[in-house]
């Protein structure tokens, strides 16, 4: 099982409040990662990002989880040493608790890994815990525990990798193919289906996990019969780019610059921590590849088809007006194979 660790301190010292951390691992022919930041180091509501992998069956789990902390900033717990966590801080942890005890079910015990089953998990860890701090704020958009959830199960196998993408909110998973590049495996909770006007907007979910009131868990699936790049991401990664294929641009051109796959960690998190307004967590598998020299070869042709474009040439000498007029050009050009693998429109 590969899970990223609790930060390390010395016994008898307490513990320090890193701003960022991040986590790398291998395992024949899968190489993952995780790298999670924070803008208040100690307080950050995105919790930890999760990659779990089964050596004996082949069977992966990568997730995030992303506090709403608009909605659930209200006092929640009172650690023993002082600090008092929001109701999206502790949401977001007991989501990533739920998530790993729901894996470790489904690979140990054979419990299905139905979007149900992971319903259930949630909303038992969440009805589990004490509710009893008091605050002033109240009203219809308060929620007790919220968090968002993007999410992917994999198995590698001889016939490819078999995936399914399960959330709630507007964290997002994706697909990053050689051939291809960078495809969304799931669509935000808001009533905008807009991906651009989505940047250009933030607007508010109408569905997250949270213990005051029923929430939805949506799923897809899916077969990849070539070697692939899975991840899951909060929209401290992918919400302060200009545009969607901006994120592929810093995806790839930090990939090629890597000697390894923990080093394309700590570029990744180089790259967007002094960029991104939020608390911004990922996490990535890389499946099928002999090694990373090899995984970064694969990815050589799609690196120089959109790097050296326009997607990356934002004309921001230009004015508001040229940007926006940019924007909706290269957008267009992008979004056909960006939706590709999308799901459709919840009615």
């Amino acid at each position: 099982m590969i899970i990223p660790p609790k930060p390390a301190h010395p016994p008898g010292r307490p513990p320090a409040q890193p701003s960022h951390l991040t986590w790398s691992a291998c395992d024949d022919r899968l190489q993952a990662l995780a790298v999670w930041t924070e803008r208040r180091p100690g307080h950050g509501e995105d919790a930890e990002p999760l990659a779990a992998y089964h050596r004996p069956t082949g069977n992966g789990l990568l997730a995030v989880f992303d506090g709403s902390g608009g909605s659930g900033a209200a006092p929640a717990w009172r650690a023993p040493d002082g600090p008092t966590y929001t109701n999206a801080w502790v949401g977001a942890r007991l989501a990533r608790l739920a998530a790993e005890v729901w894996f470790q079910r489904v690979v140990v015990s054979d419990e299905p890994d139905t979007p149900e089953r992971l319903k259930y998990c949630l909303k038992r860890m969440l009805d589990a815990a004490p509710k009893t701090a008091r605050s002033k704020i109240t009203g219809s958009m308060r929620r007790v525990l919220p968090t968002t959830l993007a999410a992917v199960r994999y198995h590698l196998g001889d016939d490819g990798v078999r995936w399914q993408a399960l959330w709630a909110g507007d964290s997002r998973s994706y697909a990053l193919l050689p051939r291809s590049g960078l495809h969304a495996l799931t669509r935000d909770d808001t009533h905008e289906d807009d991906t651009l006007a989505q940047l250009r907007q933030d607007p508010p979910m109408t569905n997250v996990i949270c213990a005051d009131r029923d929430f939805t868990l949506s799923a897809q699936h899916g077969v990849f019969r070539e070697p692939c790049v899975l991840l899951s991401a909060t929209d401290g990664f992918f919400g302060y780019v200009h545009t969607p294929a901006q994120f592929e641009c810093v995806l790839l051109e930090t990939l090629k610059q890597a000697r390894d796959v923990g080093d394309w960690a700590e570029l990744l998190r180089k790259a967007i921590q002094p960029t991104t307004g939020d608390d911004a967590s990922l996490s990535l598998v890389a499946l099928g590849f002999e090694e990373f020299p090899q995984l970064r070869r694969a990815f050589d042709e799609r690196h120089d088809s959109v790097v050296r474009s326009e997607y990356r040439q934002v004309p921001l000498q230009d004015g508001e007006d040229a940007v926006r007029h940019w924007q909706d050009r290269t957008w267009q050009s992008y979004r056909s194979e960006y939706e590709k693998l999308m799901p459709g429109v919840r009615e």
